[in-house]
């Protein structure tokens, strides 16, 4: 492929523009201009730089679109052989390499009448340029045409969407706005325009206002369209592969500060709802995710009677991994936890389309924790942590610790067994009070 020379923004009227100088060879095409040029649209120099890319593409397109046709290069170096469609027929016979090496090492014919040889010279250095130009041919020949039809962003983001990847509306939206931020970035480009370059560009862009987590997730989203792409058959290779992001990009991600002793009381003292009183409850005494606790059913209540143990039954629920599926305790404090009632624990927060309802859930607490502290890192998962330490300081074995917390493999891992049984666990959140229930 042609060399050509690297672009350059340039500045006029208020505009960024992307210049490329035209080769001294293909300005006849141009007539005989020295410069190609085309505005990014903004007098943002960020924007422009961000732009720079697809338009430089752009550009170098054109200048392949003026070279003439190598089939044509190669005969005219060759001198006699006729026109591109004559070309095309040798190198469909398996004649046209052969013609070319006996051009490029002709042998003089020693006539004592012609004792000038500069004729014979020009077939080798014509020869040797048809082959150079003859191996480029065979070359570019042998690359995949770049597939236009359903590979640009736009069009690629759509199908990949419609296929349903994931399987909450939440996560479906975070994907969709991803990919909606990734074009925005790079413009409508081809898929097969995304280079190393473009990823990088796309996550330092993103990543000066998010923490490293998100654009971890972010850049995840778009590679997953990417592998949809290949096997779709609109790249041969997925560009994200083996992109490794710079460590230093993005915030990093703050860990939840459990509350003090005279917040927990201060909280509990507080005039609220029984139905938030008891989400509350069941939080601080099962170390529970708020969005596992405000889904509980009045089915999930059940009782071992083997072991003599009344727990909360999470086994078969929406959970964030297979290690929340799990069995926990139900503390003696929560003295209204009980079997046989049916339905919505808590019907008071309405579920989305996901069957979620940690967002009206959140709401109504959060309003509770910041009657008792402001601090930005206290929140209503705070509870969870509290759960956890006071477990720790009773000396509850770690693993219990996490079967119960659900950071452990889970009931239904069935790689190790089962893990600590519920009398076990029982045992364990015995060991807590809670005065302020």
């Amino acid at each position: 492929m042609p060399e050509y020379p690297a672009t350059t923004l340039s500045r006029n009227k208020g505009k960024y523009y992307v210049v490329v100088t035209i080769p001294s060879d293909l300005r006849q095409y141009f007539n005989g201009q020295k410069q190609l040029k085309r505005s990014t649209g903004t007098s943002d120099l960020g924007d422009a730089k961000r732009r720079q890319h697809r338009i430089s593409t752009e550009l170098y397109a054109r200048l392949d679109a003026s070279q003439p046709d190598m089939r044509d290069k190669i005969s005219d170096f060759l001198g006699w052989i006729g026109d591109a469609n004559e070309i095309q027929r040798l190198e469909d016979n398996g004649d046209l390499e052969g013609i070319i090496m006996s051009h490029k090492y002709m042998e003089d014919t020693g006539d004592p009448d012609d004792p000038d040889d500069s004729c014979i010279d020009l077939v080798h250095e014509g020869g040797e340029k048809a082959l150079e130009v003859y191996r480029e041919w065979k070359v570019k020949q042998a690359q995949p045409s770049a597939r236009l039809d359903s590979s640009r962003l736009s069009q690629a983001s759509a199908e990949y969407l419609s296929t349903t990847p994931y399987n909450t509306l939440k996560t479906m939206q975070e994907a969709k706005h991803a990919l909606e931020q990734f074009q925005s970035f790079t413009g409508d480009v081809a898929l097969y325009e995304v280079d190393a370059l473009t990823i990088h560009g796309f996550a330092e862009h993103i990543g000066k206002d998010k923490s490293k987590k998100t654009i971890q997730k972010k850049v995840g989203y778009v590679r997953r369209m990417f592998d949809h792409g290949v096997r779709k058959g609109w790249l041969a290779t997925n560009v994200f592969f083996g992109i490794k992001l710079d460590p230093k990009l993005g915030k990093e991600t703050k860990s939840f500060i459990p509350l003090t002793q005279e917040e927990l009381e201060a909280l509990f003292k507080q005039a609220m709802g029984p139905h938030l009183r008891c989400l509350l409850s069941i939080l601080i005494t099962t170390g529970m995710r708020l969005d596992e606790g405000a889904l509980l059913d009045w089915e999930d209540v059940k009782y071992d009677k083997s072991q003599d143990v009344l727990y909360f039954d999470r086994v078969g629920a929406k959970v964030k991994n297979r290690g929340s599926l799990r069995k926990v305790p139900v503390h003696p404090a929560l003295t209204w936890a009980k079997t046989g009632r049916t339905g919505a624990m808590f019907p008071e927060f309405p579920r989305d389309r996901d069957g979620k309802t940690q967002g009206p859930a959140s709401k109504e607490l959060m309003r509770l924790v910041r009657n008792v502290t402001d601090h930005d890192r206290k929140v209503v998962h705070s509870l969870r942590g509290n759960f956890k330490d006071m477990l720790r300081d009773a000396g509850v074995p770690k693993e219990v610790n996490d079967f119960i917390t659900g950071h452990g493999s889970g009931d239904v891992a069935g790689k190790y067994g089962e893990g600590p049984s519920l009398r076990v666990r029982k045992e364990a959140v015995e060991q807590l009070s809670f005065p302020y229930l």
